[in-house]
This record gives C-alpha cells, structure tokens and sequence, in this order.
C-alpha cells in the first residue's frame, strides 16, 4: 500500500471524507503531495476545512502604522480571489473582541491559517508583536503551510530564511500574485484560485506597489532654492536655445517666480525667463542651459553651468540642473528637468563699468588663479600621478569659467592696450598655446596625457616669468585705466557717462 494511501485510511480523514465527498478528490491529491513528508498526516489533517470549502486560511500580520497599506493589499486580494481567500487581520477585529477574548481570537485565526503573510515596510519599527505572531504560527506550522514576509528593506533575521518579497519590486510582485492566483496548489490538493488573472498581473503588481510605497504617511519633496519642473515634448528637435523657450512648466514654486517676477506660473519656460533683459549678443546663461540639457538628452557627459543672470533684485544667479525624471526604468526615455537657480554671492555687477576696464579686470583674475591654482601649486617636485590629475581638473576649471564669460576674443583683450604692450600681449599668447590649445596638441597636453611626472613641471616653471610679465602689464593698465575714469567721472555731472577712449564700445551687456 502507499503512503497516500494509508493517509487516506486514517480514521478521521477517512472519516472526514465519508461526510464530505465533494473534497474527495482534492483530499486524495494532498495526500499524494504530502505522504513523503514526515509530518503529512498532521499536514493533510490541518488542511481538510480548506480543502473542504476550496478556500485558503491566511492570517496578515502587520503593525498598526501600517494599516493602511494592510487594507490595500487584502483588499487587493480578496477582490480578485473569487471568494476563496479568507484573511484574518486585526482591522477586522471588532472593538468588543478585548483583553483575552482579544488574544484568543488571534490564536485561533493563525492555528488555522494556511498561509501567514507578514507585512514589513520598515524594519527599524518596533517589530515584537508581529514577531510574537510569527512565532505563534511557526509552532503549529506545517510542510502543508507557507509563511510569507512583504518587506521594503530586508526580512528580519528571525525569519531570514523564509519566502520574503520586496514589495517595491513588480518582478518580485507579480511571481508573488502568480503563486496567489494562478499556480497550482496554492495548498496541496487544491486548483487555481482564479485562471483568469493571469493577464490582470502586471496592473495588480503596479497598484501594490503604489499600496505600500506611501508607508506611513505621503511625503512632500520641499525645494529651498528658486525652482521648476520643465517637460521638452520633443527633445530631437532642441537645436537651438531659442528651441528651449517652448519647454512646458510642470511645476514651480514661489521663490523661482518671485525671481521672474511672477504671481503665477506661465505655460512656458520661454515666457517665464523673458522678464529677464537681453543686450544684444546677451544671454549666455540661457545659451548654457540649453546645452546641458540636449547634453543630458543624448546621455553625454557636461560641465556644470557658469554663465550667471542678474534677478529684479539686484541678486545675481545661474541656473542648475539638478535633477530629471525617467519613464520607466532608470534608462527610460526623460519626462522631466528639474532646475534650480542658485544666487552667486561670488559674482559682481559691472553694469557701471566700461567694457575694456571690464574685460581686463576679468582678464587680471583669471591670470591670478592660474599663477596659484596652477603654476606655483604643480610646479615644484616631487610630482605625483595624483598632482596630474589635479592639474587636468584645476586647468578644466579655469577654461570652463573662461569661455563661460564670453573671455574668448583675443583683440578685446589687446584694445585694452598700447600698441607696444599689445605686442607683448600676443608674444606671450603665443608661447602658451605652444603648451596648450583648444586642441589639446600643444607640449604640456601631451606631457599631461603621457602623465610625464618630470616634464610637467619644468614645463608650468617655465611660463611663471611669462604670467609675471602680464600681471605687471595689466595692474599698470588698469591703474592708468581707473585713474582716466576717475577723472572723467569727476568732471561729468553723472557716473553714467564714460570718455570714448576707455568706453571702446558702450557699457558691458548684462551677462558675465
């Protein structure tokens, strides 16, 4: 005789199927699953009300902060399991069931339970009495029984070795709704609770998700700086900055349009940005960020934004993209840019100064911070792989900031001079770009790809009298050059008005 067979002969299953013969045949196949088991007889004895009325015993054990994502997911559950899901949960409880009534209503729902679902969005809660539940279940459980942890984070280390699903991952979702639904023998002996779910998975796994990733309460994402959520509907056809203009806003917050000076947030980017004035030629700002973000669209790597703007207030900014938002996986196509505006406390606002005197004072700062961001800091032994690398990012800094401020006109920096010193001005342009150039074939790029630890810095040594020149042309030309002015300004009746030697042009556009 077989050991299914002799599980059948055991008085009380025989019994038990003399007075339900409609559970025959399920009862015959439990018994065929479970008679290897060394408890099958307890097993198949424990599972004989279920398979009697073809419905699953399930007891969800939660925390009470989690109750809301609780009732989700029973309901979820219930309402496409045909009615042959029973789930004892506390929320269920009425308040007269109290004290030890209370107690052992619980005892009784996870004795009989089949399945223990135990719910666990965030470990760090005080987890004691779920615990306790588990353990009351475990001393009655069965190989006939399925002890299930839903957890966002880990499984707790007292049931690590248990059938855990992370309930943030629809994969890992939808195989647990597959087991529910569609699988055979969700107990042994029974069919399928609903067949015809199957195409109804990935939309249930998507709205259990949704159930348990709100945890405790929804969470409101605050933005401290000027910000805006910009949609591009067509991100192929961004060729232009002016392109970037029909950009929709999504979202904006209160600072971002006190700064464009709106009560309202306006249907484009375009029309947000236009309270801003332009020069003509003006608007690198605007140039910048429409390159970052068709950078950002092709997947290529960019340079953080320099170029800066000046607000209604007189405060000075330049824009960040800070963040987008995917459809989909992390590699699905971008929905939306997320820009901030960040006051430069740095910048200064030379509306008042011609643009000669402009552009050599920016000329005179960007001299300085190569002679000791540059020069004297790697151009001294010893001399390490890690100093190359330190020197490629100090040299990218500093042209970054260069060409962001529009410093790339060779001759407005020479009409700042004599001729004589413009002469100068070219011999030491010269040498450098023997070192370096937009190329990047000049001597000193190849000792930096090379990572020639002796050559490069005999190489900076060598520019060091070269930048010295400059600095002592420059301060001179700029004190001839404030003195001028100071004396024009003097003699005029307002400080708007400049001689035409040291205007050479009119005042500076208002972007840096």
């Amino acid at each position: 005789m077989e050991k299914w067979e002799e599980l059948l002969k055991n008085p009380e299953i025989s019994d038990f199927i003399n007075r339900h013969q409609g559970a025959a045949t399920r009862i015959t196949m439990a018994s065929q699953k479970l008679a290897e088991n060394s408890d099958a007889l307890e097993a198949l004895m424990k599972l004989l009300p279920a398979l009697d009325q073809q419905v699953v015993n399930v007891f969800f054990s939660y925390k009470t902060e989690d109750e809301a994502a609780a009732k989700a997911i029973v309901d979820t559950l219930e309402e496409n399991a045909g009615g042959k899901l029973n789930i004892t949960y506390q929320a269920r409880f009425t308040e007269e069931i109290v004290g030890q009534s209370w107690r052992q209503e619980i005892r009784n729902a996870v004795y009989k339970a089949n399945w223990f679902i135990l719910l666990i969005p965030d470990p760090s809660n005080e987890l004691d009495w779920p615990l306790y539940e588990v353990g009351l279940f475990e001393g009655q459980r069965t190989s006939a029984d399925r002890l299930i942890c839903l957890y966002r984070y880990h499984i707790p280390s007292q049931i690590e070795d248990y059938q855990g699903v992370e309930v943030t991952d629809t994969d890992e979702v939808s195989k647990f709704l597959q087991m529910v639904f569609l699988n055979e023998n969700p107990v042994p002996g029974m069919k399928p609770l609903n067949s015809k779910m199957a195409g109804k998975i990935p939309e249930l796994s998507q709205q259990f998700v949704r159930a348990v990733s709100p945890l405790k309460q929804s969470i409101t994402h605050k933005v401290f700086e000027p910000w805006i959520k910009l949609r591009v509907r067509d991100l192929a056809r961004l060729q232009t900055r002016d392109d970037l203009d029909q950009a929709e806003i999504l979202s904006a917050n209160d600072k971002v349009l006190e700064l464009f000076d709106f009560m309202e947030a306006p249907a484009t980017w375009g029309t947000l940005r236009s309270t801003i004035p332009e020069a003509k030629g003006d608007g690198r700002w605007r140039e910048e960020l429409f390159q970052v973000v068709r950078l950002i669209a092709t997947k290529r790597r960019f340079d953080p934004i320099q170029a800066v703007f000046q607000a209604h207030d007189g405060k000075i900014y330049h824009p960040v993209v800070h963040a987008i938002d995917l459809r989909g996986e992390k590699e699905g196509v971008i929905e939306f840019f997320h820009i901030t505006f960040s006051e430069e406390v740095g910048a200064f606002d030379p509306s008042a100064m011609p643009k000669s005197l402009f552009v050599l004072v920016t000329t005179l700062r960007f001299a300085f911070r190569f002679r000791w961001e540059v020069l004297e800091k790697f151009s001294r032994r010893p001399f390490t792989e890690a100093d190359v690398d330190l020197l490629a990012c100090a040299l990218k800094r500093i042209e970054t900031d260069w060409h962001s401020r529009g410093m790339t006109d060779q001759t407005a920096l020479a009409r700042c001079f004599t001729q004589r010193d413009g002469e100068r001005l070219e011999r030491i342009s010269v040498e450098w770009r023997k070192l370096r150039n937009e190329q990047r074939t000049g001597e000193l790029d190849a000792a930096i790809e090379e990572k020639e630890l002796e050559k490069i810095p005999d190489l900076l040594a060598g520019i060091i009298p070269l930048n010295q020149e400059f600095l002592e042309m420059a301060i001179n030309r700029f004190a001839e050059l404030t003195r001028d002015e100071g004396q024009d300004h003097a003699a005029s009746n307002h400080g708007g008005r400049y001689i035409a030697s040291v205007l050479d042009g009119g005042p500076l556009e208002m972007h840096r």
